[in-house]
């Protein structure tokens, strides 16, 4: 972290003086600078501007401790410093800079936040609907919790499912082949294994329970349909098999 910080002297500006040193005879030229210690973060100015101090410069190029200043230099730099203005606002303007930038990314990702949110609702929205009015040939992106023969699957895949035929409350589904492991679900995601012929399904078919899916959008908070297997091997399937997340 401190790499990042930076100590510098700002100089509020410089004079060339003749005096004499405390405990010498002989007047010497100098130079007068007066500065302020300031500080930088990532080389923006955050800081200064809390003192002025003096640096006396002799011919030689050494700077020369305030123990050997006389009284007569001391007076010098009283009165240079009192002409001199601390530009409190160049010193720390990397402050407001900062604060710019901050306040910019906070409104850009509050209105992603808002868009996304609208995305949302308007995807569970025409989900509700959809489920509610099932019709054959009708796509949707899930996740399922088994594959197609109702085995246990590692995590949470998603992939489509696909609307065969409705006979009364029963719903025939196929799922495609290919599924894809994300940590959440999202539509666009599944673009990419999206099935484009008839073998990119499984052969295997689904008999699902329709009454309970046109229950799910009436349930609080509605984010996904479950849908309920009731074909044969029953035993076999623990319940809802898989959840619908979006209708295409």
């Amino acid at each position: 972290m401190l790499f990042f910080y930076t100590r510098y002297e700002y100089l509020l500006g410089s004079k060339n003086i003749t005096a004499t040193l405390k405990g010498k005879t002989q007047s010497e030229n100098f130079n007068l600078h007066i500065i302020i210690p300031a500080v930088k973060f990532l080389g923006l100015p955050i800081g200064g501007g809390l003192v002025k101090m003096s640096r006396l410069v002799n011919g030689n190029g050494q700077v020369v401790h305030a123990r050997n200043y006389s009284q007569e230099i001391k007076e010098e730099v009283k009165r240079f410093k009192k002409t001199l203005t601390i530009p409190y606002f160049k010193l720390w303007k990397g402050y407001l800079i900062m604060l710019a930038i901050a306040t910019t990314g906070s409104i850009i990702y509050g209105i992603k936040l808002s868009r996304d949110g609208k995305k949302y609702r308007s995807e569970k929205e025409n989900l509700a609907k959809s489920v509610q009015h099932i019709k054959a040939g009708q796509m949707y992106g899930a996740n399922f919790f088994t594959d197609a023969e109702g085995n246990s699957i590692n995590g949470l895949p998603g992939g489509w499912v696909k609307i065969d035929k409705i006979e009364g409350d029963t719903v025939f589904v196929k799922r495609s082949k290919k599924m894809l492991e994300r940590p959440l679900f999202k539509m666009e995601d599944l673009e990419s294994i999206k099935p484009s012929s008839e073998n990119d399904w499984n052969e295997h078919v689904e008999k699902m329970d329709y009454r309970l899916l046109k229950e799910e959008p009436r349930k609080e908070n509605f984010s996904g349909a479950d849908m309920l297997y009731i074909g044969s091997g029953h035993e076999k399937y623990s319940g809802v098999i898989l959840t619908l997340k979006g209708v295409e």
